[in-house]
């Protein structure tokens, strides 16, 4: 089979690992669409602005709770070792899910203080089990993808959502309103992971094996460039862009960090109907080329960027023009400043949604240090314009202006560092098939001169 052959078929495979996911994607993340003028009614801007809060430190804390060995479970060649990498990650989560137990107990009363919010004193207490689970869904959902479990990953999102949304409905109903959507949020992460956890196969033979100590230290050890690296590279990756909300909700107050957070509930929700659907799929097919040969490592890299390109800018476009009117309309008079918001972030959302999916590359192929000079000049740079812009006075909109042009730029920065390490994982892996070509063409020549 040709390159090119092989590369349509790869992508074949990963078109259909697309719609397998996205199939199950759409209906949960339309229903929380459909549902969000009800919760929009339900739940007030202060309420919202201590969802914001909670959230964003589950997000922080969730997207290292494994020490990120989930993103290595797609790369051994053998089953057992991907199985060492999901017992490590899942102990991983549970040792945060402890110890961030014991910092609520430290550090809770500092906390709401710093933001003012009475409320938040109950709902700390939830932040490092919901974190725990979000870090066993990420593990547990890389083994799904390196199964190509697809379909799978779909019922997952769909039953996700689902869990979600009735969790948040229910709350709302019987009036517990500050942490109703907090609950919510955390059923579904748990949720989640129970509905992967039996495709895992955990009791096979193979994930035995893979459990004992030994073979455990062994695993730990090979991959060690996951926890030591990329958790303090994945923790200012998430930093860079949950912090401006923090920064957003300690300077300028709940009500302000409400209307943000429900901004960023309806500007995700479509980017998540296909997003994190090529993302999964893509990480997938770009390991196997990795593993296999990299020259078809950069055409699949343009096809996923052609694919999230095509849904972001369209995207974009409609928010910029329409937003405001929809967010009075949809949501009432008191949310009209979540539409100028979603305005103002509409840059970066579309640029997040192309370029975060791909950044993988750059762990596949083993330039976690860029990446990690990456996410700390993001850091800098999104918390940097928020701080000028309240150090000078400005409005929230304008702080948030700031903190969705920076990021865009940054999204864009991360965009060219992925394709120029793809480009050069592509020319090195042809350099090398044309050295490996050129003795026996040598050799071939050289028998029929002397037989001439």
């Amino acid at each position: 089979m040709g390159l090119r052959a092989a590369v349509r078929s790869r992508l074949t495979v990963g078109t259909r690992g697309v719609i397998s996911i996205a199939s199950g994607t759409v209906g949960g993340q339309l229903l929380l669409l459909a549902a969000a003028p009800v919760l929009a009614r339900m739940y007030g801007p202060t309420d919202f602005g201590v969802f914001t809060v909670i959230s964003t430190l589950v997000a922080t804390l969730g997207t290292i709770a494994a020490f990120r060995f989930e993103m290595a479970v797609p790369l051994p060649a053998q089953e057992r070792g991907a199985h060492g990498l999901v017992a490590l990650g899942l102990c991983a989560a549970l040792l945060t899910a402890l110890v961030g137990t014991a910092l609520v107990a430290l550090l809770g009363d500092a906390v709401v203080a710093a933001f003012d919010e009475p409320a938040l004193r109950t709902w700390l207490w939830l932040v490092p089990w919901a974190a725990a689970a979000m870090g066993s869904l990420l593990v547990l959902n890389q083994m799904a993808v390196r199964g190509r479990r697809y379909a799978a990953i779909g019922r997952r999102n769909l039953l996700q959502s689902v869990t979600m949304l009735l969790i948040q409905l229910g709350a709302g109903a019987g009036g517990v309103r500050s942490g109703g959507l907090a609950l919510g949020l955390a059923g579904g992460q748990v949720a989640g992971a129970l509905m992967l956890l039996p495709q895992a196969r955990l009791g096979s033979a193979e994930a035995k094996a893979a459990r004992r100590p030994r073979e455990l230290w062994r695993t730990a050890l090979r991959y060690r460039r996951f926890p030591l690296v990329l958790t303090p590279s994945g923790l200012l990756n998430v930093l860079g862009l949950q912090l401006p909300v923090l920064l957003v909700a300690y300077w300028y107050g709940s009500t302000t960090a409400g209307w943000l957070g429900l901004t960023q509930r309806v500007l995700a929700a479509p980017a998540a109907l296909l997003g994190v659907a090529v993302a999964q799929v893509y990480l997938g097919e770009l390991a196997r080329a990795a593993r296999g040969s990299a020259e078809r490592a950069r055409l699949i890299f343009l096809g996923a960027s052609r694919k999230l390109a095509l849904i972001a800018l369209p995207g974009a476009v409609v928010v910029v023009v329409a937003a405001p009117a929809l967010f009075s309309a949809l949501f009432s008079a008191q949310w009209a400043n979540s539409g100028w918001y979603a305005q103002a972030l509409a840059i970066s959302t579309a640029a997040h949604f192309v370029s975060s999916p791909l950044s993988q590359t750059l762990i596949v192929f083993g330039r976690q240090g860029l990446q990690l000079i990456w996410d700390v000049s993001r850091v800098v740079l999104v918390t940097g314009a928020v701080a000028v812009s309240v150090s000078t006075g400005a409005s929230a909109l304008t702080a948030i202006w700031a903190f969705g042009l920076a990021a865009a730029l940054a999204y864009a920065v991360l965009w060219f560092m992925s394709l120029r390490t793809v480009t050069v994982a592509s020319r090195a892996a042809r350099r090398m098939r044309r050295e490996v070509a050129a003795p026996a063409g040598s050799v071939g020549r050289a028998a029929a001169e002397t037989t001439a």
